[in-house]
Formats: structure tokens, C-alpha cells, sequence
């Protein structure tokens, strides 16, 4: 795996461990604010592990992640802030890719290691009489 696909992989799955410090998304979380720049990359981190978990979700492709038109716009803003994401993702119109330039096994190990680094954090609303 390349180091710098490496570097912003270690970087994305960090957001399910507190605290963390942007290095490489620095740019798009002060453009975007850290609330947006977490939900993005979670939500890419979460179309990784539901590949990687086989769930069919109409969101979640295994070639694509589909995004509303409100998605498409923070995404392009994300991109345009974080060049390093070029390296594992294309954005297309409404879609985001991984990069055609990644072999089958490149994009294997990337789901691996998402898999084995990232949680997927639940959060409870209960009612409260």
C-alpha cells in the first residue's frame, strides 16, 4: 500500500477513537468544520465495512457510494480541501469511486484495513420519562 493511502487511512479511521488531530484532512476541517468533516469521512469509512460485510444497501455499492445532491456538495468541498483523497476516491457527479488506478488487491487490503481500524460508533437516544 502506498504511504500516503496509508497516512489517510490511519487518519479516517482515527475519527472513531477520541481525541484525534487532524494532519492531512487539516485543510477541509478548517474549511468545512470538524462536525462535517468527521460525518463525511465516517460515512466513507461505513461504505468500506458494509463492503466488506456483504450488506446491499442502495447507498452502499461495492463499486460506488451514491450521494444525495446535499452530499455532492460537501464531498466536492472535502475533495477540493484534501487532494490526498484523490488517492483512494474519484468523485463523480453524484458517486464517489475508489480510484481506477487501484488494483483488486489495493482496494482488498484497503477494506481489510478498514475493517480491522475503524468501529462504527451506535448512539443511543433513549426516552427519558
Amino acid at each position: 500500500m502506498k504511504t500516503i493511502i496509508k497516512d489517510l487511512l490511519i487518519e479516517l479511521t482515527l475519527n472513531s477513537k477520541q481525541p484525534f488531530q487532524y494532519k492531512i484532512l487539516v485543510k477541509a476541517d478548517e474549511k468545512m468544520g470538524i462536525s462535517d468533516t468527521v460525518s463525511l469521512t465516517n460515512l466513507l469509512m461505513q461504505w468500506h465495512k458494509k463492503i466488506k460485510k456483504g450488506f446491499p444497501f442502495a447507498q452502499y455499492q461495492n463499486d460506488y457510494l451514491q450521494l444525495s445532491e446535499l452530499m455532492q456538495v460537501k464531498y466536492k468541498v472535502l475533495f477540493e480541501n484534501c487532494s490526498e483523497l484523490s488517492e483512494l476516491y474519484e468523485l463523480k457527479d453524484d458517486k464517489i469511486y475508489f480510484n481506477s488506478s487501484l488494483t483488486d488487491e489495493e482496494k482488498q487490503e484497503i477494506l481489510d484495513y478498514v475493517d480491522e481500524n475503524y468501529k462504527i460508533i451506535r448512539h443511543s437516544y433513549g426516552r427519558k420519562s
